[in-house]
C-alpha cells in the first residue's frame, strides 16, 4: 500500500467536508492536510471543528464542538439537526464542490450523502459506519450513495466490495496519530511523579451528554476502589477532551473525596502515565492500545437501546480492540443503571493482579501489530487525489 507520487492537479477543485465528533474532526484535519501536500489547487469548506479550521478548511459549522448522538439527544436536537441540513444543502448549491468528504458520524452523514446524490455532487467516505456489526440493510444504502469507501480496519475492504461498494483499505490511522501526536515526556514525568499510586486513567468520552452520564459511573468505581486495603491513595488522572468537557467532569459530585487531577488535552500524557485505564468504547481504546496500557472499557446506554442493541448486533465485541483481535482482551461493560457496580469488582481486579496486566499488554501489542500501518493519512490523501483527477 506504498503511496504513489501524483502531479498537481492543475485546476481549482472544491471538496466539503464533514466531520460531526472530535476524533472525526482530528483525522479529517489530519487528510485535508495531506491534501494541501499532495495537490496545489484544492479548497476546503464545510462542516467540523477546531483542528480542520487549522488545517485550512472554511468551519460554516462546528458540528465537532455540539456532537450529537443517541437517541434522546438526538430527538432533543432535532431542530438545530435539521437547520445543519438546510445550510449544507443551500451551500452544496451555492458553492457546488467536485466532491462530498463525508467522516464517520453516519445518522447525519448518510442523510447528507443522499442530498448531494440528488444534486449530483460525488461522494466519498472516509471511516465507514460500523455496518458490519450492526444493521447491514445499510449497506444498500451506502450502495446507492457513496461513489468511493475508504475504509481503516483489515476485513471492510472484503465486507464492502463482496456488497458491490467500491472501497479502499487505507490502514488505520493509530501509527500517524501516535507519530504526529507523542506524549510529551516532561509531562509524563510529572504526572507518574505526583502523589499517589497508583495511578488510574479515566477516559470518559469527549461528547457532554456521554460524560455527563458515563463519568459519574467511573468516579463511583473509583470512590469503590479505594475503600480496598492498599489502594486507599490511588490517583486518578481523568482526561478531558476540552474546556467544557473539564468543566462538566469538576462539577461532578462524585469526584469528592477522591485524589484526582483533570487534564484537558493531555489524553496520550494521561495514557503514558497511567497504569490502568477505564475507557469509553471507540478511538481512545486503540489509542490506549498504542500506549499498552490495560484497560477496562465500559459504556452507558439508555434500557431501551440495550434491548435494541441486544436484538440487533451482529459482533461478539464492541470494542475495536476485541473485534481486531478477535478475542476478548479487554473487559467490556455495557449497561443502565449502577453501571459502577460491575465496574469497581473489575478494576479492583486489574489493578492488583499484575500477571493479568502483562498478559492483556501482550495482546495489546499483537492488535497494535495487526494495525501496523504507517501513511494512513498519506494513501487516504492519495485515493482522493485520484478520484478527483477522474
Amino acid at each position: 500500500m506504498e503511496s504513489q507520487k501524483r502531479m498537481p492537479l492543475t485546476e481549482v477543485k472544491r471538496i466539503f467536508a464533514v466531520a460531526g465528533e472530535p476524533s472525526g474532526d482530528i483525522h479529517a484535519a489530519h487528510v485535508l492536510e495531506a491534501l494541501g501536500e499532495k495537490a496545489a489547487h484544492l479548497e476546503f469548506r464545510g462542516f467540523g471543528g477546531k483542528h480542520m479550521a487549522k488545517a485550512g478548511m472554511t468551519v460554516i459549522e462546528d458540528l465537532a464542538a455540539n456532537a450529537v448522538m443517541g437517541l434522546f439527544p438526538v430527538i432533543k436536537a432535532l431542530p438545530e439537526i435539521r437547520r445543519w441540513f438546510r445550510i449544507a444543502k443551500e451551500d452544496l448549491i451555492k458553492n457546488r464542490p467536485d466532491a462530498l468528504l463525508l467522516v464517520d458520524y453516519p445518522g447525519f452523514n448518510l442523510r447528507l450523502a443522499k442530498i448531494a446524490r440528488d444534486l449530483g455532487i460525488p461522494v466519498i467516505y472516509y471511516i465507514s459506519p460500523q455496518v458490519w456489526a450492526w444493521n447491514q440493510r445499510r449497506v444498500n444504502r451506502i450502495r446507492k450513495l457513496v461513489d468511493l469507501m475508504i475504509v481503516i480496519l483489515p476485513f471492510e475492504q472484503a465486507f464492502y466490495e463482496e456488497r458491490g461498494v467500491t472501497s479502499y483499505y487505507a490502514g488505520h490511522p493509530l501509527a500517524d496519530r501516535l507519530a504526529l501526536r507523542p506524549a510529551n515526556a516532561t509531562v509524563v514525568s510529572r504526572l507518574k511523579q505526583e502523589a499517589g499510586t497508583p495511578k488510574i486513567g479515566l477516559f470518559p468520552g469527549s461528547r457532554p451528554h456521554v460524560v455527563q452520564t458515563l463519568a459519574p459511573e467511573f468516579l463511583k468505581a473509583a470512590q469503590e476502589l479505594i475503600k480496598t486495603p492498599g489502594l486507599e491513595n490511588s490517583k486518578f488522572l481523568i482526561a478531558a477532551a476540552d474546556k467544557n468537557i473539564a468543566t462538566i467532569i469538576k462539577g461532578l459530585p462524585e469526584i469528592s473525596g477522591l485524589n484526582h487531577s483533570v487534564m484537558t488535552g493531555c489524553s496520550f500524557e494521561v495514557m503514558s502515565a497511567c497504569d490502568v485505564a477505564l475507557t469509553t468504547s471507540g478511538t481512545t481504546t486503540l489509542e490506549l492500545a498504542g500506549h499498552l496500557t490495560p484497560m477496562i472499557l465500559a459504556y452507558k446506554v439508555s434500557p431501551i437501546l440495550l434491548t435494541v442493541g441486544r436484538l440487533v448486533v451482529k459482533v461478539p465485541h464492541i470494542g475495536l480492540v476485541n473485534l481486531i483481535a478477535e478475542k476478548g482482551i479487554v473487559p467490556e461493560h455495557i449497561g443502565t443503571n449502577h453501571l459502577w457496580q460491575k465496574l469497581a469488582p473489575d478494576l479492583v481486579d486489574l489493578v492488583l493482579n499484575k500477571e493479568r496486566q502483562v498478559e492483556m499488554i501482550r495482546a495489546l501489542k499483537d492488535v497494535v501489530t495487526r494495525l501496523e500501518s504507517p501513511g494512513s493519512y498519506r494513501r487516504t490523501a492519495d485515493r482522493i487525489v485520484a478520484f478527483l483527477e477522474k
